[in-house]
């Protein structure tokens, strides 16, 4: 045992910068073990961020939208932004035989959530159609100064109640009128009355 005291003793310098050298070279595979991965955490966290910008662009860069009637094949498509109606009708596999574009514009730009219809022939002229018969029926729609009630003159522009009951007193006392233009004899209705209502009566 004294023999170790003495060895302790004369070597407490060279035992100390030993023990010293350890506690440094222990430090040192603490540090450069956590040093590492604290490395590969940030480059992960690196990844993980250049993954989700990616992806964020990826997004940015798309649209979603819906195209039907005649396409061979209908359905929801993800196109670039830069797309356009026609890239998406060949995305979809092109027309089909009844397809009528006239009314459609292929060189429109895609929209997110954008509905794209593609017509049919007979349906186009189905709507070809329906226009003629909405235009006669506005034509239709014009009211008679001969036989229309108060109630219903005084819903013409510019004819408010005392101008309707002129419009019925005159009739009464002179019949039917034969002309639209006749309207201006009656009190009240003058150049500027007649050329505000003349597109909605009729006699």
């Amino acid at each position: 045992m004294q023999k170790i005291k003495d060895f302790i003793y004369y070597n407490r310098k060279d035992i100390v910068l030993v023990l010293i050298f350890i506690f440094l070279f222990t430090g040192y595979i603490i540090f450069s073990s956590g040093e590492k991965d604290y490395v590969d955490q940030v480059d992960i966290e690196i990844e993980d961020k250049d993954e989700e910008t990616k992806e964020k662009e990826s997004y940015e860069n798309t649209v979603i939208i819906d195209i039907k009637g005649e396409i061979k094949s209908p359905g929801t498509y993800e196109l670039d932004t830069e797309k356009r109606v026609m890239d998406a009708i060949l995305e979809a596999g092109g027309l089909t035989s009844k397809a009528d574009t006239k009314s459609v514009n292929l060189s429109e730009k895609l929209v997110d959530e954008m509905v794209i219809i593609i017509p049919s022939i007979e349906e186009e002229k189905e709507e070809v159609k329906q226009e003629v018969v909405n235009q006669k029926a506005q034509k239709d729609d014009k009211i008679s100064i001969n036989t229309a009630p108060l109630s219903l003159l005084i819903t013409i522009n510019g004819i408010g109640e005392s101008k309707a009951k002129n419009i019925i007193a005159y009739r009464e006392k002179n019949g039917k009128f034969k002309t639209i233009e006749e309207i201006k004899n009656v009190s009240g209705i003058g150049d500027s009355t007649f050329d505000k209502i003349k597109d909605f009566i009729k006699v």
